[in-house]
């Protein structure tokens, strides 16, 4: 809610090409030169919060790269805003309908969100609210729920059974978002869809991937929240592809 890799042993990845500003298809790198993140490409946010919402701030030092991955950390170094530090990196580019891929593991404990989404809004300059989500609560990790916004109206979301732990082991995680549909998948398998007729997200937005920690304010949602030590969320790839 709001809200791979190339090394010096290069892995098969495309370079996102673009067409008036929006990027289009591929492989979207984590790293330009390991084991830094591709500046060029993505925006880490650090030293603020979201809202009241957020007992975690935004830290550029909870962002890491370990093991040919993206690794997030919600810690207790915080310290401008919020107490404990946590990680989110954004696309510096808009893109819009198509398949949005990510391989991942989740963080599980009661009151963590480890978030896969699409987000275009207020902060983004851009009135319009338009998001598409996969949220993994932590207070239950063999379940992901998957939801969407269309101008700042959230649609009732949607709980998955997963039949594994997704915070224990990487799988694979899709949304095609289309004109008149949004359809979402777990491991290639189809596990939920917009209803006929529904009100669809039709503004390009950035892709996110964060890993936060809720307050009080959340605790019917994402259960509560105390501190007890590091947890991490880490991405394997990330895929963007320009559907038909």
């Amino acid at each position: 809610m709001y809200v791979v890799k190339r090394t010096a042993i290069a892995i098969a990845a495309l370079a996102v090409m673009s067409i008036s500003g929006l990027a289009v298809a591929g492989e979207i790198p984590f790293f330009s030169t390991y084991p830094q993140l591709d500046l060029k490409r993505w925006y880490i946010s650090n030293g603020w919060s979201n809202g009241d919402h957020q007992s975690c701030e935004w830290r550029s030092s909870a962002v890491s790269v370990a093991d040919r991955r993206i690794v997030l950390t919600l810690s207790s170094k915080g310290g401008k805003v919020r107490p404990i530090g946590c990680g989110e990196i954004h696309t510096q580019q808009r893109t819009g309908y198509g398949r949005y891929e990510a391989r991942m593991r989740s963080a599980a404990g009661s009151g963590l969100n480890s978030a896969f989404f699409t987000y275009v809004g207020p902060p983004t300059g851009t009135p319009e609210h338009d998001e598409i989500d996969f949220e993994f609560l932590g207070k239950n990790p063999r379940q992901v729920q998957v939801t969407w916004w269309t101008n700042g109206k959230r649609h009732e979301p949607f709980d998955v059974d997963l039949g594994f732990d997704a915070s224990k082991e990487f799988h694979n995680y899709a949304f095609e978002w289309r004109k008149d549909s949004i359809r979402w998948f777990v491991d290639d398998k189809l596990v939920h869809e917009t209803p006929k007729g529904a009100d669809i997200p039709s503004h390009p937005g950035l892709l996110y991937l964060s890993l936060w920690s809720g307050s009080k304010i959340e605790d019917d949602w994402l259960g509560p929240f105390t501190y007890k030590a590091p947890v991490t969320a880490e991405f394997a790839s990330v895929r963007y592809t320009k559907l038909p």
